[in-house]
């Protein structure tokens, strides 16, 4: 099987428009049965990979929660590796820190385990670790 063209679209904060990257995926990585392990793996890398570049994009841009300069993106990812392209949307919070353990990492991780635990969130949709 010859690789697929995977749109990666990656949004800053509130900023709304998308930075997109095309980057070929395994064709294996697409099919629904692919193991989720190696799946995870790849999209980690491949989201690892842009993500100095998207921050240089933003340069200036403060942290979500303390207003310093920030330094890392804390990013949320929504994966359909089987669509038609196969699609990860990426969606940074500038922080200030690259620590788990910093008040700001911790804020933004709370803030979006509240999204998916509200009501809004999409039902019959299922939490896919990168």
């Amino acid at each position: 099987m010859s690789p697929q063209q995977l749109q990666l679209h990656f949004t800053v904060g509130r900023s709304g428009t998308p930075i997109t990257f095309h980057e070929n995926i395994p064709a294996a990585f697409c099919q629904r049965d692919a193991p989720r392990d190696l799946t995870s793996r790849w999209v980690s890398q491949l989201v690892d990979t842009h993500e100095e570049e998207v921050l240089a994009r933003h340069s200036g841009r403060p942290c979500l929660y303390c207003g310093k300069p920030a330094i890392k993106l804390h990013t949320t990812l929504a994966i359909t590796l089987h669509g038609n392209p196969p699609t990860v949307f990426a969606m940074g919070q500038p922080l200030c820190t690259k620590s788990r353990n910093d008040p700001c990492a911790i804020q933004a991780q709370t803030t979006i385990n509240e999204g998916l635990q509200s009501a809004d969130f999409g039902r019959g949709t299922e939490i896919y670790k990168a």
